[in-house]
């Protein structure tokens, strides 16, 4: 890549193109762009300070009002007196009466736009003196909250508790509520949110915006204004109550605070514009006659060197110097892909034929020893026990000759592994001791073949012990490991185990090379097999267990989907 810029740039011609461009494009496109950018984030700044200013202004005058009906709460929930009787479970018309008459004085001296309501949940005592604005069915949706919302508080006995306003949307009306309790007696008031923000509607006409009343648990109410108004478009002006848990929220169109802004600098685009098109004019016609051929070759040797061998450019019809250039293009990149695909060719034949040879190199390891322990079964007289071998070699050499598939899955492979136990068991005249545990699913899944039959063979060539009754355990399951399927294997016996000298042989990831009399070649052919088919994507790994014995780990990623099941 650094080759190819350094000779793009040697074109003294492409210097002076792009230096004439970018010399007067870029100043003057920043500089329009700076100053467009700078004008509109001063008016919105002044904007939103000036609109903040005024709604902490109205929004200080509110929470005043709303103070005093708090005020009044509180001092009134406080003095037991009011309600000592209906407290202590009594049946007390008088402090009802009393209770609603302090209710309708206090709405008639300082406001009409809260309704009150006191409740005692234990009986359910509710005195409820409504605003006049209110209808029935609102009335009767209010009282319905009451008793929901103090049933479902849990405060301390001893000490009031003073939720604050907040903002409460029911179906016809949103309200500002604010609710008290002191030793399970509730009082709270209701104030209209239309009523009780009437101030803020002469700012939000004059803005062309919308005012939104919120709370904390992002819900929200319209109040005034636009109510259609694309929010996206507008400048947003939060004020947070200082003393209570609401919020308003004003939007006023983009387009309004900009105003005449925006046709100024529609104005100076143009302008520019204008200035762009005059010069990219001049430097298109250059561009195409000189460097656009040159880029279409470097773009083309880019594709290249990422691999695509594909990649023909069209030759142009000005019969010059760049049509002779793209011709030898053309030619060099089909001479270098027959090349590598002859290379390629050559390398999958030589590991092909490497696998087909360990294969069959796998095949015949005991062959000589069956047909000795025929004959001697035949010198013996025992004719069923000959029958039933020659039956199970007879299966066993079928797997075999029939094994020039590399893949197989795992349920034919147990087939063959367990013949060969079972001609070892005749053998050894059934002082052999097998445990198999394998999960349905990977009885489906793929392993390369003679694998398996590789590992257990191995044990009897190498692990037998004459001390002990032989063992050979085989486990496999489904995994999955980031996020892929595998199969896993583990093969354990109870024999020797294996050597150190061995174990440190077996345990390096490079495959050992092959000496006259090495042991453990089955093992070294299979890694070599399983290194042909899966790269470096498998596991295998060798150790010793701690009651004695050898213990082989393999993991295998496959291709297929299986659903495994939770354990």
């Amino acid at each position: 890549m650094k080759k190819h810029k350094s000779l793009f740039f040697k074109s003294a011609t492409k210097k002076r193109l792009l230096w004439v461009y970018l010399v007067t494009s870029i100043p003057l496109l920043v500089c329009i762009l700076l100053g467009s950018e700078y004008g509109k984030r001063l008016l919105r700044q002044q904007s939103i300070q000036y609109n903040h200013n005024t709604l902490s202004l109205q929004l200080a005058t509110v929470d005043t009002s709303l103070d005093h009906i708090s005020n009044y709460l509180a001092s009134f929930l406080l003095d037991e007196n009011n309600y000592h009787g209906l407290q202590s479970g009594e049946d007390a018309p008088d402090e009802q009466r009393a209770i609603l008459a302090d209710f309708t004085d206090y709405l008639d001296t300082y406001t009409s736009t809260a309704s009150l309501f006191f409740y005692i949940p234990d009986q359910d005592i509710l005195i409820f003196q409504s605003a006049n604005y209110d209808s029935y069915p609102e009335r009767m949706e209010m009282r319905q909250y009451i008793r929901q919302a103090c049933l479902s508080r849990t405060f301390p006995v001893t000490k009031p508790q003073i939720s604050g306003w907040t903002f409460l949307r029911m179906t016809q009306k949103s309200y500002l509520i604010d609710l008290m309790e002191y030793k399970n007696v509730y009082v709270g008031a209701f104030a209209s949110s239309e009523y009780v923000f009437e101030d803020f509607r002469d700012l939000t006409a004059s803005t062309h915006g919308a005012l939104i009343l919120s709370n904390q648990d992002a819900g929200e109410d319209f109040l005034y204004g636009a109510k259609e108004l694309d929010r996206s478009r507008c400048v947003k002006v939060p004020v947070d109550s200082a003393r209570n848990h609401y919020r308003i929220i004003l939007y006023i169109p983009t387009a309004y605070v900009l105003g005449a802004f925006s046709w100024f600098q529609y104005a100076i685009l143009i302008i520019a514009l204008v200035s762009f098109s005059f010069v990219t004019a001049m430097l298109i016609i250059t561009w195409r006659q000189m460097v656009s051929p040159v880029l279409r070759i470097i773009k083309a040797m880019e594709a290249v060197e990422q691999g695509d061998f594909d990649s023909h450019l069209p030759i142009p019809d000005t019969h010059d110097e760049f049509a002779e250039l793209t011709e030898t293009f053309n030619y060099m990149i089909g001479q270098i892909h027959d090349l590598k695909l002859q290379i390629y060719e050559e390398k999958l034949n030589q590991a092909y034929a490497e696998l087909q040879y360990l294969t069959l190199q796998i095949k015949p390891h005991f062959f000589l020893n069956c047909l000795n322990l025929i004959y001697s079964l035949g010198l013996s007289g025992r004719s069923e026990l000959v029958v039933d071998f020659s039956s199970t070699l007879m299966k066993y050499f079928r797997y075999l000759f029939k094994s020039s598939d590399s893949m197989v899955v795992l349920s034919e492979e147990l087939k063959h592994v367990q013949n060969y136990l079972h001609i070892q068991q005749i053998r050894f005249q059934n002082d052999l001791d097998t445990d198999f545990k394998i999960d349905p699913q990977a009885e489906k899944m793929q392993i390369p073949v003679l694998t398996l039959h590789t590992f257990v063979e191995n044990i009897f060539k190498h692990g037998c012990s004459d001390s002990a009754k032989m063992q050979i355990i085989i486990h496999a399951a489904p995994v999955i490991k980031d996020g892929k399927l595998y199969l896993s294997l583990c093969i354990e016996d109870n024999g020797i185990g294996f050597s150190k000298e061995s174990l440190e042989k077996l345990s390096k990831p490079e495959v050992p090379s092959q000496k006259t009399g090495e042991k453990h070649i089955g093992i070294r052919n299979v890694r070599q097999r399983l290194s042909y088919i899966y790269g470096s994507n498998y596991v295998l790994r060798f150790e010793n267990r701690s009651q004695g014995g050898a213990k082989i780990n393999l993991l295998l990623p496959q291709n297929g989907k299986f659903h495994v099941s939770s354990a």
